[in-house]
């Protein structure tokens, strides 16, 4: 008859660690989801945009300035991680500091996307165009609103990181929330990037 197993409980560290690598799993497959979400939307553009429906527009100038912006965001918080696993930044408010700067500019990245879209309206492209069928600026929204919906879950964690600043719980020792927050960030910057290029430059590459 075998033996029943002795299972050793794990230690309270040996326990944090273990919900540490399993947010981290967690997290990287829900980042390769996304990606394979937006590389089946791009899949599709290429494929549907030689139909006679397609009707090619220049991105407004707004889309440009954002790009600029959330880049600048990434710097932002690639320093802030720098600091604090350093552990430079003692001070609890300012690592507050650098959150809400990242925060504010992560605000002002969809400030301007707005700006972007009041901008095609003005120019007769709409989410749904009944009246010259143009496919491709439904295609846009679609895309560039996913990842808008995914900024604004960008601009929620931030904030629970920055509650979490002012709680004095950010330290070289214990910063894995920030190191999630600012992975998920680089991602949706790179990610942001990628689609700016690409639907820029669709036309002349494809």
């Amino acid at each position: 008859m075998s033996q029943p197993l002795n299972l050793k409980p794990l230690s309270p560290e040996e326990e944090r660690r273990a919900k540490i690598r399993a947010k981290n799993i967690i997290l990287w497959l829900f980042l390769a989801s996304v990606s394979l979400f937006f590389a089946a939307l791009t899949s599709v553009y290429v494929v549907r945009k030689d139909g006679s429906d397609w009707l090619e527009f220049a991105l407004p100038e707004p889309f440009t300035h954002s790009t600029v912006v959330l880049l600048v965001s990434s710097v932002v918080m690639g320093i802030l991680q720098w600091l604090v696993r350093k552990d430079r930044p003692r001070n609890r408010w300012i690592l507050s500091g650098g959150i809400v700067l990242t925060l504010l500019l992560g605000c002002w990245f969809a400030q301007l996307q707005w700006e972007g879209y009041k901008a095609l309206v003005a120019q007769n492209i709409y989410l749904v165009d009944n009246r010259t069928g143009n496919v491709s600026g439904s295609f846009f929204y679609i895309i560039t609103g996913a990842h808008f919906a995914h900024i604004i879950s960008g601009l929620i964690a931030l904030l629970w990181l920055l509650s979490s600043a002012l709680r004095g719980k950010l330290s070289a020792e214990n910063h894995h929330n920030l190191r999630r927050t600012a992975i998920y960030w680089h991602f949706l910057d790179f990610l942001w990037l990628y689609l700016f290029l690409f639907l820029s430059y669709a036309e002349q590459l494809i």
